[in-house]
């Protein structure tokens, strides 16, 4: 296949001290292409999105995001995440405060910003919570509200770290037909649920 892909991973290797993590990790999205990542947790798939997601530095190979170094200023303009445990959201502030926030450095122009807003959260149904004070928030809204920011900007690459697990039947749903309104849009997806992983069209078992 010619010129990058959406995710292009070669050869990835990481290795804490002594303790080899991943090893010879490859795989190629094209838009619209899903990978599901499986293995039993310490198996090395959180390990294996955050170096996609730029955040940790592989000890080998290379990741690139449409044909961008991962966590460059350009991989990260076209990627959105929502790693597991993750609270990167200001906790006394609303979740709509913090989605504004972070709209406006993914969308160009306040009302533009505003107007992004608005749509997921009515698309992901967040409106009895999203008022609420973040640090007030239980996992399953957590994991709502960083979707919604995963989904800013029309993200090219999305890195979901378990994002079924804390959500209930109607959570879930929303959140494949969110996926699914977004054909063009790729997915790297670690979950331990085999319907998550049903419905992707690449698998990686890790163990």
């Amino acid at each position: 296949m010619d010129g990058p892909g959406v995710l292009d991973v070669e050869g990835l290797t990481k290795a804490f001290g002594e303790k080899r993590v991943l090893e010879g990790v490859t795989a190629r999205l094209r838009a619209g292409d899903r990978l599901g990542l499986s293995g039993p947790n310490g198996s090395g798939k959180t390990t294996l999105l955050r170096c996609i997601a730029g955040t940790v530095t592989p000890s080998a190979g290379t990741v690139t995001i449409a044909g961008h170094p991962a966590g460059s200023m350009a991989a990260r303009g076209v990627t959105g995440g929502a790693l597991a445990h993750e609270r990167a959201f200001y906790q006394r502030l609303s979740g709509l405060e913090n989605l504004l926030f972070y709209a406006s450095l993914r969308v160009s122009g306040e009302r533009d910003a505003r107007a992004s807003v608005a749509s997921l959260v009515e698309e992901l149904e967040l409106a009895d919570f999203v008022k609420e004070r973040v640090d007030r928030y239980s996992s399953g809204m957590f994991q709502q509200l960083g979707l919604a920011r995963a989904l800013l900007g029309e993200p090219r690459l999305l890195i979901l770290d378990e994002p079924t697990r804390s959500l209930d039947t109607g959570a879930v749903e929303r959140l494949w037909a969110a996926l699914d309104r977004r054909p063009n849009v790729s997915v790297v997806m670690a979950s331990h649920r085999t319907s998550d992983l049903d419905r992707c069209s690449q698998r990686m078992d890790l163990s």
